[in-house]
């Protein structure tokens, strides 16, 4: 019985020394925009970077611009980190209601396009690039789950 435990304990040594050890993602930087129409957004927003096959999302917040009858510039763009390598779609959803939201699907600001869905991009290991959020009409996935809206690349 002693051979069989040493044989066991042996071949989990073994496995363990000899398993490829696991790299952590790289990481990707993308800088969003958020333009309603105005050059950019008036509001503030949570704007999302999600991972079509695994759900795994990321995000920042959007600081609000000026809007009503205060006078500031329109909010600014702004950066996420995202792992790579991956294939995300990209939202955005105003802070004070979920109601409002825009996706990144190729459309010109304040315009009323026709979308087969929200646009994805393939991000690689110490990538950087830049999206825009403009169509108030696309449709946004749940945030941690894999993406069931429409999408293309």
């Amino acid at each position: 019985m002693q051979g069989v435990n040493a044989l066991l304990v042996c071949a989990a040594l073994l496995a363990a020394c000899s398993a490829v050890p696991t790299r952590p993602p790289g990481l990707a930087t993308v800088t969003a925009a958020l333009d309603l129409g105005t050059g950019g957004s008036d509001w503030a927003a949570t704007i999302y970077a999600q991972e079509v096959h695994t759900g795994k999302t990321f995000h920042t917040f959007m600081s609000a611009g000026g809007h009503g009858l205060v006078v500031l510039p329109t909010s600014p763009p702004v950066t996420l980190t995202v792992e790579a390598p991956g294939t995300y779609v990209f939202y955005g959803v105003l802070i004070n209601s979920e109601d409002y939201h825009w996706g990144s699907t190729g459309c010109k600001a304040g315009t009323n396009c026709q979308t087969d869905g929200l646009v994805a991009l393939d991000v690689v290991p110490g990538g950087v690039y830049y999206v825009t959020i403009t169509d108030q009409g696309a449709r946004i996935p749940p945030t941690g789950v894999p993406v069931t809206v429409p999408w293309h690349k």
